[in-house]
């Protein structure tokens, strides 16, 4: 009886361990791909205002 409770448990914080994990990484990809996305952002932004300076100072 005692050993079904240490199986249990020790399933249990395994169990536990799997999904603190997951969701971790999920986490961490997710501000990943946020940054990734930012920086195209920031790189399109750039991009488009520097075509702007360029029509103004041509015209």
């Amino acid at each position: 009886m005692f050993e079904d409770w240490i199986t249990i448990a020790l399933l249990a914080f395994g169990i536990a361990v799997g999904i603190v994990g997951v969701v971790a990484y999920l986490r961490m990809y997710r501000k990943e791909k946020l940054a990734e996305n930012r920086s195209l952002d920031d790189a399109s932004t750039a991009e488009r205002g520097a075509d702007t300076e360029q029509k103004h100072t041509k015209g």
